[in-house]
Parts: C-alpha cells; sequence; structure tokens
C-alpha cells in the first residue's frame, strides 16, 4: 500500500512519542489520561499532595472512657469514704476488758485493722489519681491543640477542595467548548474526506482506461516489433551469405577436395546464393515498412503514456487531497476522541471534586465538633485534676452520720424476762487539722424489776481533735466531753450486769478527757503509737430501795420498812496510758495494745428520801444515810487482733486479751480470746462470724446490783453482714447469742442484734 508522506510524518511522530513515554512513564497496559499524567507529573516533580483529614480518633473523649473514668473516680470517692465513715463512726476497741462489748467491740476493732489498710490503699489511689489526671490534662491539651490544627487544615482543605471544584468546572466548560467545536470541525473533515474519496473514485476510471490504451498501443508495438526483429535477423543471413560467397565456394571445393565427380555440388551451392537476393530485397522492403509502422506506434505510445502520466499526475493530487483530508478527518476523530475522554475525565474531576468538597464540608464540621469535644474533654479533664488534687490535699477529710438500732435481751440470775432498745444518733466532721464528733442516742430499757423501766436520752459525747501531722511523726491533741443528757437518778433495778446490754447504767456526770496521742511510722504500713488521757470525772446519783430495818432503828425508834435512798457517786479522776503498735500489709494486719489504768477511788454519799413504817405510813425525810469508799486498783490489758487474708474474698481472725486489775480483796484477772471468718460476696456484700471464750475470775462487788460476784464464763457466737447501699452509704446487720456461766445471781443467756446505717458525705 502505498503511503502519503504526511501518514509516513505522522507514523514517525507517533513512533517518536511511543518510544519517549516507554522512557518517561514505563511499560503501561492502559491508556493515561491528561488527568493522570497531570498527577503522575506533579508526584514526579516533588509536589505537595493534597491536604488529607486527620481525625483525632485515638484523643477524643469517647461515652465509654468517660463512663470508665467517672467509674474509677466513684470508685475511689466511695473506698475513701468508706474508711473514713468506719473510722469516724465506729467506736474504738475496748479500753477496758471489763467493759468489753463483744458484738459493737469486737468487730470495730478488727473493722478498723481492715480500714487502715483501705486508707493505704486509698491514699495510693489518690496519689495515681492525681497523676493520672495530670497526664490526661496534658493529653486532652495536647489533644486541643491537634483538634485546632486539624481544623485549620480542614478550612484550608475545603478551600482548597472548593478552588479545585471551581478550576475543574471551568475545565469542563473549556473542554466542552472544545469538544462541540471538534465535533463540527470533525464533521466538516468528515465531509471533505468524503468528497475527496468520490473524486478519486470519479477520476480513477479515466486513468484506468488510458492504461488499456497504453498496454494496448504497446502490445501492438510488441508485436511489430518481434517481426521487424525476426525479419532484420533474415536479412542479416542473407546478407551474409551474399557477402561471403567466394568465400563459401573456395570452402566448399575444399569441402570436396576439390574433386571433379562434386562439381555439381559446389555449382548447386553457388546458385543457391545467387537466387538469394531477389527475395532479400522484397523483405527489405517489408523490414523498412515495419521501422516506419513501429516509429508510428512509438509515437503513438509516447503520447499515450504522456497522457497516461498527467492522469496519474492528477489521480496522485487527488489521491494525496483524499489522504490529507483523510488525515485531518482522523485527527479530527481523535480529537474529539480525546476531548470526549478528556470531557468525561472533566466530568468525573467534576464529581471527585463535589465528593471532596462534601467530605471537605463534613470534614469541617466534624473539625469543629472535634475542637467541641477536645475543650470538653480539657474542661472535664480540668475538673477531674482539680478535684484529684482536692482530693489528695484533703485526703481523709469528710462528713457523715450514722444511725440505726440495737436490741438486747436477756434472762437469768433469778431475774425476770429484760430487755433494752437503743437509737443511736452519730455526726462526724474531719477536716485536715481538726476532727470533731458527737455521738448520742434513745433508749428504752427494762430489767422486770419494779422500777426497772427506763426510756429517754443517753449521755452525748462530744469530741475534738487537733491533728498535727508529718511524714514520720504524728502529733493528736484530743478533748473529749461527756454531756449528761441521759436520764439521772435512776433506780438501781433499772441497772444491770456487765455484757447484758450496751448500757448499764444511763448517767455518768460531766466527764472531760484530754488527751494527746503520738504515732511513729517506721514505715507506710508498721507505726508505734503512744496515748495519754486524764478524764476528769463529775458527780452523778442513782436510787435505790432498802429493807435493813435495824440500820433505821438506831436513829429512830420507829420500825421502818421499805427505805428509799438515793446515792451520790462522786468518782476519781482517772489517768490511762496505752501503747499500740500497728502492721499494716496488704495480706496481714496486726495489732497489739497495752494499756494501763492508774488506781482511782469512788466516794459514795447516801441520803434517805423516805421510808414506810410497820403501820403502812409513808414518811419523807432527808438525812443522810451512811457513806463509802469504793476502790479501783490498777488495771492493766494486753490486747492482740490479727486479720490475715486467705485470698482476694476470704480471711479469718483472730483475737486475744488478757487483763488484771488490783483490788483490796485480791485481784481480778479476765481473759478473752475469739476465732472468726470473712467472706466478701463482691464488693458491696460481704458476712462474718465470731466465736468468742471470755473468763473472769476473782471477786469483785458490783455496785450497780449492790453484790459481790465471783468467777464466770462467757461463751457467744457472732454473725455479721454488711451491704453497700451507694457510693456513700451503707447497712451493717449483727446478731450474737451468748452464755453467761457464773453463781446462781451471775448466770445469764440472752442474745442481741443491730441494724445500723451509714451515710458519708
Amino acid at each position: 500500500m502505498r503511503t502519503s508522506r504526511k501518514g509516513r510524518r505522522r507514523l514517525e511522530e507517533a513512533a517518536r512519542f511511543e518510544e519517549e513515554g516507554r522512557r518517561r512513564w514505563g511499560a503501561v497496559a492502559f491508556r493515561m489520561t491528561r488527568k493522570r499524567r497531570k498527577k503522575l507529573a506533579a508526584a514526579q516533580a516533588g509536589e505537595e499532595p493534597r491536604l488529607k483529614r486527620f481525625v483525632l480518633q485515638n484523643l477524643r473523649m469517647t461515652r465509654t472512657r468517660k463512663r470508665k473514668m467517672r467509674e474509677e473516680a466513684a470508685i475511689r470517692q466511695t473506698a475513701q469514704a468508706a474508711s473514713i465513715s468506719a473510722l469516724a463512726l465506729l467506736p474504738p476497741a475496748a479500753g477496758s476488758a471489763a467493759s468489753l462489748n463483744a458484738m459493737n467491740d469486737l468487730s470495730a476493732a478488727f473493722e478498723s485493722l481492715v480500714n487502715d489498710r483501705n486508707r493505704i490503699r486509698d491514699f495510693h489511689a489518690a496519689k495515681r489519681n492525681a497523676a493520672e489526671a495530670a497526664a490526661a490534662l496534658q493529653q486532652a491539651e495536647a489533644a486541643l491543640q491537634m483538634a485546632r490544627q486539624d481544623k485549620r487544615n480542614a478550612e484550608r482543605g475545603l478551600e482548597e477542595a472548593r478552588q479545585n471544584l471551581e478550576q475543574a468546572r471551568r475545565n469542563l466548560k473549556r473542554v466542552a467548548r472544545e469538544l462541540e467545536k471538534a465535533q463540527m470541525e470533525s464533521a466538516k473533515r468528515t465531509q471533505e474526506a468524503i468528497a475527496a474519496q468520490q473524486a478519486v473514485a470519479d477520476f480513477a476510471p479515466q486513468v484506468w482506461q488510458q492504461e488499456s490504451v497504453v498496454q494496448d498501443l504497446q502490445g501492438q508495438k510488441q508485436g511489430k516489433q518481434a517481426a521487424y526483429e525476426a525479419l532484420g535477423r533474415e536479412l542479416g543471413y542473407l546478407q551474409e551469405e551474399r557477402d561471403d560467397l567466394e568465400e563459401r565456394i573456395r570452402k566448399a571445393w575444399e569441402s570436396v577436395d576439390y574433386a571433379q565427380n562434386r562439381l555439381n555440388d559446389v555449382i548447386a551451392m553457388v546458385n543457391r546464393a545467387q537466387s538469394i537476393q531477389p527475395e532479400q530485397h522484397a523483405k527489405e522492403e517489408q523490414w523498412q515498412a515495419y521501422d516506419n509502422e513501429l516509429q508510428q506506434l512509438d509515437a503513438a505510445v509516447d503520447n499515450a503514456e504522456a497522457w497516461l502520466d498527467s492522469l496519474n499526475s492528477q489521480l496522485d493530487a487527488l489521491q494525496e487531497a483524499r489522504e490529507a483530508a483523510e488525515d485531518a478527518e482522523r485527527d479530527a476523530r481523535e480529537l474529539v476522541r480525546d476531548l470526549t475522554n478528556e470531557h468525561a475525565d472533566a466530568e468525573k474531576d467534576v464529581a471527585e471534586n463535589e465528593t471532596a468538597v462534601s467530605e471537605a464540608e463534613t470534614w469541617n464540621q466534624e473539625a469543629a465538633k472535634g475542637i467541641a469535644e477536645a475543650e470538653q474533654y480539657v474542661s472535664e479533664t480540668q475538673k477531674w485534676k482539680a478535684q484529684a488534687d482536692y482530693e489528695l490535699e484533703h485526703f481523709g477529710e469528710g462528713t457523715g452520720i450514722g444511725s440505726g438500732f440495737e436490741y438486747d435481751n436477756w434472762q437469768g440470775a433469778g431475774l425476770p424476762h429484760g430487755h433494752q432498745l437503743y437509737q443511736p444518733i452519730e455526726f462526724y466532721a474531719a477536716e485536715k487539722h481538726w476532727d470533731f464528733s458527737l455521738s448520742t442516742g434513745w433508749l428504752s430499757s427494762d430489767t422486770g424489776l419494779v422500777d426497772g423501766h427506763v426510756s429517754g436520752w443517753t449521755d452525748t459525747t462530744l469530741g475534738i481533735a487537733y491533728k498535727n501531722d508529718h511524714k514520720v511523726n504524728d502529733v493528736h491533741y484530743t478533748l473529749n466531753v461527756n454531756v449528761p443528757t441521759g436520764k439521772d437518778n435512776v433506780h438501781q433495778n433499772a441497772m444491770m450486769a456487765d455484757n447484758l446490754a450496751r448500757f448499764n447504767s444511763f448517767s455518768e456526770g460531766w466527764q472531760f478527757t484530754p488527751g494527746i496521742e503520738v504515732t511513729h511510722r517506721f514505715t507506710e504500713r508498721d507505726s508505734l503509737t503512744g496515748r495519754l488521757n486524764y478524764t476528769f470525772r463529775g458527780d452523778y446519783k442513782y436510787r435505790r430501795s432498802l429493807t435493813e430495818v435495824e440500820r433505821i432503828s438506831v436513829t429512830t425508834p420507829t420500825g421502818a420498812v421499805d427505805i428509799q435512798a438515793q446515792e451520790e457517786i462522786n468518782p476519781g479522776n482517772k489517768f490511762q496510758q496505752e501503747i499500740e503498735y500497728r502492721h499494716i500489709g496488704e495480706q496481714q494486719q496486726l495489732s497489739a495494745r497495752m494499756i494501763h489504768v492508774n488506781a482511782s477511788y469512788a466516794v459514795d454519799k447516801g441520803t434517805m428520801k423516805s421510808y414506810m413504817d410497820n403501820a403502812g405510813h409513808i414518811h419523807l425525810i432527808d438525812m443522810p444515810y451512811g457513806s463509802g469508799r469504793n476502790y479501783d486498783g490498777e488495771d492493766w490489758t494486753l490486747q492482740l487482733f490479727n486479720s490475715q487474708d486467705i485470698d482476694v474474698k476470704n480471711s479469718w481472725q483472730y483475737y486475744v486479751m488478757g487483763s488484771y486489775q488490783s483490788a483490796s480483796t485480791g485481784g481480778i484477772h479476765r481473759y478473752y480470746g475469739g476465732l472468726g471468718y470473712t467472706h466478701c460476696f463482691d464488693k458491696q456484700q460481704k458476712a462474718y462470724f465470731l466465736l468468742n471464750h471470755g473468763e473472769e475470775r476473782g471477786q469483785r462487788y458490783d455496785w450497780r446490783l449492790g453484790k459481790w460476784n465471783s468467777s464466770r464464763y462467757l461463751n457467744s457466737v457472732i454473725i455479721g453482714y454488711d451491704y453497700r447501699l451507694d457510693d456513700r452509704s451503707e447497712l451493717k446487720a449483727k446478731l450474737e447469742r451468748y452464755r453467761i456461766h457464773g453463781s446462781s445471781a451471775d448466770s445469764y443467756h440472752g442474745w442481741k442484734m443491730s441494724l445500723m446505717w451509714n451515710r458519708s458525705f
């Protein structure tokens, strides 16, 4: 196929572009659009890519994280409140073995050990909480800065996306205009190509016809030329025979060896040569005629070929015009195709940029939301840090109240059935350097005897302490005041023996007890504490009934029965010293304490208020009726409490106590011991039991009952259940069953129960 010069140039240009593309882009198996080439060229040129979205997902305060933070804070606050509440509201361990209240004092002693451990845990948790809050605040501030940077990036990205969209739309309009123009040009070029093709098709038959004429003339010429050449060859042979006659005769004679008998052959040969001349002349004329005809045919062929060349030139011109039109049409079609693809790319680019604008707007909105969340996170974290710092700075501070009821029921010693109901009201407030507490209650007690019923308020105890705490040594100055708000001047029949009820006397007058407590910590978990307190005790009164007729008859000749007397007790002051070692381990808590109370005495003075004579008449009288002095010897007490964890949910406890109190008629020895077990069901519930045994040896005078008692034994079992209602309040239920073995006048059995509610603020 013949290729025009323009077509060859296009092929060469395409090959050059292909080679250049292979060198630049490498081998590809797809068409590379202008947009792709632009992006790839920009990437190779090192231009910065479009801004991408940055999402602060790992720094945002999610709902899960907020909830977890609140739960952890609640756990810390709850544990702290629980330990403070327990320390403030629960009564201290028994200071004297004689006044041991097993149901309350023993459980309080063990809880004090566990609460000290929890206090250490809570303090560490508060320190960790403060450190975590500080770290979280730094992270929150960094997250806020990153959120703001993300917002700036989002704004720049949105502006860039809008600019790119506007540019893409302008490019789409430009490409659309160029495509429309190219389509019109392509249609025009198509018409021109069709016209050129039609012109070639119309002109080609003339060329073909002229080529047939030339071929016919050339055929005639070739036929004449062949005859001319054959005749010429023949004429050339005759001339050769005539010109060589003599030589041929000589050779003929020589061939027959000049033999005479061959003369006829020689003569025939010569005659034959002579006969050729007339024939040659005719053929020469014919050859000349051929020559003339050939000259005419040559002229005709030349004319025909000249005309054919002219026609071919015209055909070449038409073909070149056709090829040019076809090339133009092909270029136009390719341009339309390229522009169509570019238009599709432009539309896709517009769609992509519209999507990018939408995404950038969403990004911008979420970035603004991210700033709001980060600012809220910073605000929440600042509050968390402020609260954590405050909790650490004011660790151990707080206020709380407690109330409930305790019911005691007993029977024995030949006395009627007795019971007592007590409803305590307790309040505490603890600050960094000051503690304040108030404890009072209402009770209803009945021994079953005449004048054995009492109801009303108990004495009120006020406590205040100044704390001077340091890293190693703590010094606390305390003052406790007993305010006689209880029922005064009750009858002796309303009182009962030790260990039967919460209160066996109801008002003991004003008492002021200043004290000092010094604690030295060897480690965080090991400490030695010394306590000194001195109690100034005021007087108080109670009533009793007498039937000693002979004592009345000394001064009064009239016999008297049913004497009503009032006893005024003026107790001496009391000085108490304590030393205690505590080990508060994570698994084991131990307390060893020794208590010494100096000897003291109490002066009692009786006054007769009335009596009944033998005739049954009641006489009012106000006259002294005896006095006495009750001596309390020195009291030494040693206590050991231990709590040991078995595993996470189970622990066991034991205690031993021993005391010795000197007396004018001998000493009194008291021994107590017990073993307990505690199980924690979960963070809200726990249950425990405690087995107790006690012994008392020696004689003692019980002024409340007005009789002497000898040795006695105490056995009891205590069951307890604690339930945490919420983060700051709890219920404590206890039940005790006991039996006291002593003399017939000092043997009892009964049970006790209590339900207490504590609320920490």
